[in-house]
Parts: structure tokens; C-alpha cells; sequence
């Protein structure tokens, strides 16, 4: 290491305190993986429902019903970058398993050795590779722990560690969670050449409230390291603060977030667009750094994530076009109930829509639905319903009261024939 520069070593540090631990060990692993989160103060620990979960909270990941897929890029200050993957399976009966890859670091660090000549261009970066599994051992309880190998390398000098987090999310009291993460209870050590450097451990209490009907989410965290109870007392100085609001501007396809931390103020978008079973989307935060007095230009964010499979449940219609004949019992839209779920259902209702949004129709029942509903053009009432297009919505309970929900266009009722001209010839009188 005497061949390195020192310069070099003080750049990285410098890099380091602007995510607010003043060169900690490990700090890549606190910044914040995605938009989504960014923008929300890097509070997530009460709320962690998706694969980001793995960085703040891995009990999350046992409320998961879809596979998850997550990419990020971040451009940091000084030239540095991070980039994000994140990848989670639930299944039926083992749980949900996830995997995720990080990697911090810039390169071309220029190197002079100890005469001041100059070394060819170096790299400096740190990679994480976490191994994720979390369960329910109840039903308002997740529980989860990451296994992860974390490597460094600095020029010509690297090293492994392995280390290990664990955490727990609790659902109850509605609309609450609340959960806590301990990051580092197996410390990742880190040695190059001489120097050793220990990952500290890291405690996360976070909450969340949810409302109205979860399209606005308030969360708050609060961060603390081992550095916090030296010589047996507590330093409030460094014990972080996170907030951070979710609220959707347009249901289930536009979201708006604002968050702040002790470094950055944030705020940011996402979108989604869902495709039936498929759901894509792109999250984007904008950061201003007030812990510089803005001096630092802000940074802009971007990402994907993708959901697709899981436990869900739809509805297949045919024909696409109906022309309900009341006479005629025998012409009827057949609805065939799909689900995917994790337990046994406890109760189930569908709704039928016109295009204004009015419900029209409602079917519901105990225990499993049929695997074919049949709709005879008629409302509630016993009344013909107009012509139009029509959509549903089913929603499943399970005995764990989670529920499952989905909506989607059903079918387009047209009982009126095509639109024509009549022509009428007059005889004129000679």
C-alpha cells in the first residue's frame, strides 16, 4: 500500500463523506440502490415491499407476490458510480428467495510511487453479491436475512469478506408496519495489504403508515451505527434521520415522492404500464445536496423494474363482443376465474363495470371460486344493461387475510346492428 499514493486514498474517503459516514466501511451498502427509494430519503425499513427490500429490510421480502426485477444506474460525485440489480422469487411453500448485485467504484486513479513516477491508471471498486431469504412464520410477521460476499479492490490490491443482516417487518396495527433491520450482525472484513477494515454494524428502525386505500404512504427512518455508543454513551450527533412520502397522482400508473435525509433533499416519479400479467416501469429522483449548502450540482437518477408472474389472479372472457338475448339463457359471457395464490382462499368477489366506473354487476362467495362464472348481459337489478364496454375487478382473501386484486377490460355488449341507410323511391305522377 506505500506505493499508492495517499492522495488517492483521501479522494475516496472525501467520495465517502459526502454519503454522510465520514468513510465508514461498507457505506455503499447505506447510500440508497434505486430512484424509487432515493427519492423517498432512503426511508424504506417499515415499508419494503420490493426486491430493494434485500437493502433495507429482507423481512419485506416475504410479502412479495410477484417476481421482481430491479436495475439501477447512479452517477456519483467525484466520478463515482453505482450500479444496481435485483432479482426475487416467492413461492408457494419455501418462502421467497432473492438475489442482488451492487457494485461501487470509479477507475483511471492515477498511482505514483514513492519517486513520484507515475503508475499506469488504477481502479478502485467494491462489490456486493447478496444471497436473500425471508418467510412468514405469521401471518403479520416477515422475517428475513441476507448472506452476502463483499470484495474491494484498490490498483493492485484486493480482498473478500463475507458477512450476513438480518430483519424483521410487522403488518399489524392496520394501517401500520413497522420493521427493523440489523445490517452487519456478521461483520464483512476487509484487508488490503496491512491496513483491516470492519463493516460496522448498523441498526435500522423504520415505520410506515399507509392511506387511503395505500395510494399515499408516510415513512420514516432512523439510522444508527456502532459509533453511536462509544465509551457506553450516545452520540445524537450521529444517529441519521429519513423521511419520505409515496403518493399516487394517477392510480396504479403515475406515483409522486419527496423525500429528505441529512444530505439531500429528493423528489421523483415513477410510471408503470401493465401489460395483464406483465407490469413495467420507470422510476426517475432528482437530489439536491443541502449538506454542502447546494454548493454540489444536483443529480438526477434513473431506473427500471419489472413484475411479472407470482401470485395473482385474473379473469379470461369470451366472446369479446356480446349480445345478451334475455330469451336465450344460452347466450352468456363465460368468465374464467385464474389464481395463483399462496394459501387457500378464504372469500372472493367480482365486479362488473360499465365505462363510467358504476358497478352493475357483483358475484362473491366463501371459500374457493367457481373456475367459471357465467354473465347474462343483465344488472343486479334484473335490468338489460346498455351497450359498451365493460370491465372487471376481482379481488381474493386468504386465510391469511392478504388479498389478492386485479382489473382489466371484460367484454365490449353491443346488441344494436350495424348502422345503414334506407332508401325510399317516390313514383311521380305523368
Amino acid at each position: 500500500m506505500k506505493k499508492i499514493n495517499f492522495i488517492i486514498l483521501l479522494n475516496i474517503i472525501s467520495i465517502s463523506f459526502l454519503f454522510g459516514q465520514g468513510g465508514t466501511p461498507g457505506t455503499f451498502l447505506n447510500y440508497g440502490a434505486s430512484p424509487r427509494t432515493l427519492a423517498l430519503g432512503k426511508s424504506f425499513t417499515g415499508l419494503a415491499n420490493d426486491v430493494e427490500a434485500v437493502y433495507y429490510n429482507p423481512g419485506g421480502l416475504a410479502y412479495l407476490r410477484t417476481q421482481d426485477i430491479k436495475i439501477a444506474h447512479s452517477a456519483l460525485y467525484g466520478g463515482m458510480r453505482m450500479e444496481y440489480l435485483g432479482y426475487a422469487l416467492p413461492t408457494k411453500q419455501y418462502g421467497t428467495f432473492a438475489l442482488t448485485l451492487l457494485n461501487y467504484g470509479t477507475s483511471g486513479l492515477e498511482v505514483r510511487d514513492e519517486h513520484n513516477d507515475l503508475y499506469d491508471p488504477a481502479i478502485f471498486a467494491q462489490n456486493a453479491y447478496i444471497f436473500s431469504y425471508a418467510y412468514n412464520p405469521h401471518r403479520l410477521l416477515g422475517i428475513g436475512a441476507n448472506f452476502k460476499v463483499v470484495t474491494e479492490n484498490l490498483a493492485r490490491f484486493s480482498d473478500v469478506g463475507l458477512g450476513a443482516d438480518l430483519g424483521i417487518i410487522l403488518t399489524e396495527p392496520n394501517p401500520f408496519n413497522f420493521g427493523i433491520f440489523a445490517q452487519n450482525i456478521l461483520a464483512p472484513k476487509i484487508q488490503l495489504e496491512n491496513e483491516e477494515e470492519k463493516f460496522p454494524l448498523t441498526l435500522r428502525v423504520g415505520g410506515a403508515l399507509k392511506l387511503f386505500e395505500d395510494r399515499v404512504i408516510a415513512l420514516g427512518d432512523v439510522v444508527a451505527d456502532e459509533g453511536v455508543w462509544n465509551s457506553g454513551e450516545i452520540d445524537y450527533n450521529r444517529i441519521r434521520t429519513h423521511i419520505g412520502i409515496e403518493f399516487e397522482l394517477w392510480p396504479s400508473v403515475l406515483v409522486h415522492r419527496i423525500g429528505y435525509d441529512p444530505n439531500e433533499l429528493s423528489a421523483g416519479l415513477g410510471v408503470r404500464k401493465e401489460w395483464g400479467k406483465l407490469s413495467l416501469g420507470v422510476d426517475y429522483a432528482f437530489l439536491l445536496h443541502h449538506q454542502s449548502k447546494f454548493y454540489l450540482p444536483p443529480t438526477h437518477k434513473l431506473g427500471l423494474f419489472i413484475k411479472f408472474g407470482g401470485f395473482r389472479t385474473w379473469i379470461d372472457a369470451s366472446p369479446s363482443v356480446f349480445a345478451p338475448t334475455p330469451e336465450d339463457k344460452r347466450k352468456v359471457l363465460w368468465m374464467d376465474v385464474r389464481i395463483v395464490s399462496r394459501r387457500e382462499v378464504k372469500r372472493w368477489q367480482v365486479v362488473i363495470k360499465n365505462n363510467l366506473g358504476e358497478m352493475v354487476r357483483t358475484f362473491s362467495g366463501w371459500e374457493m371460486p367457481p373456475l367459471r362464472l357465467a354473465w347474462d348481459g343483465l344488472d343486479d337489478a334484473g335490468r338489460m344493461v346498455s351497450d359498451g364496454k365493460y370491465c372487471y375487478e376481482i379481488v381474493i382473501v386468504d386465510t391469511h387475510d392478504e388479498s389478492l386484486k386485479f382489473s382489466g377490460p371484460l367484454t365490449t355488449i353491443k346488441t344494436r346492428g350495424p348502422e345503414g341507410k334506407i332508401e325510399i323511391e317516390r313514383e311521380l305522377n305523368r
